[in-house]
């Protein structure tokens, strides 16, 4: 056996002991900041205990014994003094102060003693207390120092979404990381509306996106990278249905350039199923194909602002659907205000937050809304032609009307009344609409007489997907606080999502 003092400047004494037949079965022993501290071990008694002449020789039968990866060595008892364990102090087993007793965490690599000795967290007492995996000192960011699990549970979320991999936190093989702190889960799914286009953020650096994508019978879907969420200045554009791909881009002055015109794309996507491609646009180079052709199709682009959106659209009325592996997410998550329990959503111009329901013919909507003008409920049906949409228009027409807006096979805004400034650009205002077989009512505060009501002339059943948002100039909405399913990324329109609570339902 050896004994190394591998940092004798610390008030910490690191262990090495190698196996007899060489160093291959060799442990290493810390007990930085856990002088005078026992792991207690009335929830987990000891593997086994001895009475030994030296750590070296506690760490010695540790080394022989089966999950030993911690010990307590001091006066424990008067029969032992070396106490071999089978759990850390991170794994939510207290460390207590007991002056003739010091704590060892015990590792097979020495690299786990060097990364946590220079880890930040030991600043802090807490740790010292509940072990480095306690809340005050577990890790906070991607690539930290950890030896369990647990540790890369207490503040990074959801919990399910990060692991211990070989001595570092990093996401879960489902999960990838959208910012320090924050994982979603990969491969969700983002329904491309028909009526409008919607938006996501990509994180910082992303110029790559994998995805599977089924089309809309009949529909030509565009994707398209820009500069910021609204249609100005720089903009490239996938456009592709079942047989043709075209590749164009509008320049920083909003001129369009065509790169690719109607290139053959059969058999690469469908009605049916799900199909995965790539598109990248990393330099300006636009290029999409299959995963094991993703240049198929290329073109140059002069690019000349940075493109931190994304934008997609199904045309002819028809919804598409694609799941994205990763890359981006809802403009407020790049945000800890957008995690939160009651976290505010901003709506860009021309665009709604949707989430999916179960579809109902009664469907009611609570929100929070600030905004100069149009503050549209959206209510996706179906009828016999296809999906048709009914928008629930809040103070529309420069804020001075309430109505009905159709759109699919039967189009226009009708019943239209006046109901006055009902909106705020400094101050939300709360409004409840429900849609009841066709009777429309809106609330506004905590009014008991609706500000609007009426019977829709055309029907629309099943309502299965629920907008907020609408035209003309940004909204900020908060729904969560009336209804947790808007605690989530709204790309997880399945019902899941990221929220305050960790959990992913």
């Amino acid at each position: 056996m050896a004994l190394a003092v591998i940092e004798p400047l610390l008030v910490a004494v690191f262990l090495f002991v190698a196996s007899q037949g060489g160093g291959a079965e060799a442990k290493y022993a810390s007990n930085l900041h856990r002088t005078g501290r026992r792991l207690t071990t009335d929830s987990s008694p000891p593997l086994e205990q001895h009475q030994v002449t030296s750590v070296n020789h506690c760490l010695h039968l540790c080394q022989g014994a089966t999950n030993c990866v911690a010990i307590n060595f001091g006066t424990i008892s008067a029969t032992a003094n070396c106490q071999l364990l089978g759990q850390r102090a991170c794994d939510g087993l207290p460390l207590v102060a007991d002056a003739a007793v010091d704590y060892y965490d015990v590792y097979d690599g020495p690299q786990n003693l060097t990364a946590e000795a220079k880890t930040p967290f030991w600043n802090d007492p807490g740790c010292e207390q509940g072990g480095y995996c306690a809340a005050e000192c577990a890790a906070e960011a991607v690539g930290q120092f950890c030896t369990v699990d647990a540790h890369c549970t207490a503040k990074l979320k959801p919990p399910s979404g990060h692991q211990c991999v070989e001595g570092t936190c990093q996401p879960s093989a489902d999960f990838w990381e959208l910012r320090t702190g924050l994982a979603l889960p990969r491969w969700q799914l983002w329904r491309i509306d028909w009526h409008v286009w919607t938006w996501k953020k990509l994180k910082p650096g992303t110029c790559t996106l994998d995805f599977t994508i089924k089309l809309g019978v009949g529909a030509r879907v565009l994707i398209s990278p820009t500069w910021i969420d609204e249609h100005v200045a720089t903009r490239l554009v996938f456009s592709f249905t079942t047989t043709h791909m075209t590749l164009y881009y509008h320049d920083a002055t909003g001129a369009a350039h065509t790169l690719v015109d109607n290139a053959s794309f059969l058999n690469l996507v469908s009605t049916d199923t799900f199909n995965r491609l790539k598109i990248s646009w990393c330099g300006g180079t636009l290029a999409v194909g299959p995963e094991d052709n993703p240049t198929m199709i290329t073109g140059q682009a002069t690019v000349t602002q940075p493109i931190d959106f994304v934008m997609v659209h199904s045309t002819n009325n028809v919804p598409s659907w694609m799941y994205v592996d990763s890359g981006v997410a809802d403009r407020w998550l790049f945000e800890d205000s957008g995690v939160a329990e009651d976290a505010v959503l901003e709506v860009g111009p021309s665009t709604y937050a949707f989430r999916n329901i179960t579809p109902s013919n009664d469907v009611t909507v609570k929100y929070d809304c600030m905004a100069e003008t149009d503050c549209l409920v959206m209510l996706q049906g179906s009828t016999a032609a296809g999906p048709r949409y009914v928008g629930v228009c809040v103070g529309c027409y420069g804020n001075q009307e309430s109505c009905l807006a159709y759109f699919g096979d039967v189009t226009g805004n009708v019943l239209r009344f006046v109901t006055g400034p009902v909106l705020s650009t400094t101050q939300y205002n709360t409004f409840t609409v429900r849609f009841n077989n066709g009777h429309v009512t809106i609330h506004r505060n905590s009014n008991a007489i609706p500000i609007y009501e009426v019977d829709a002339p055309h029907p629309v059943q099943n309502i299965d997907a629920v907008g907020i948002g609408g035209c003309c100039g940004r909204k900020y909405i908060r729904a969560a606080r009336y209804d947790p399913t808007w605690r989530t990324d709204t790309w997880l329109t399945e019902g899941r999502g990221f929220s305050a609570s960790g959990a992913l339902p």
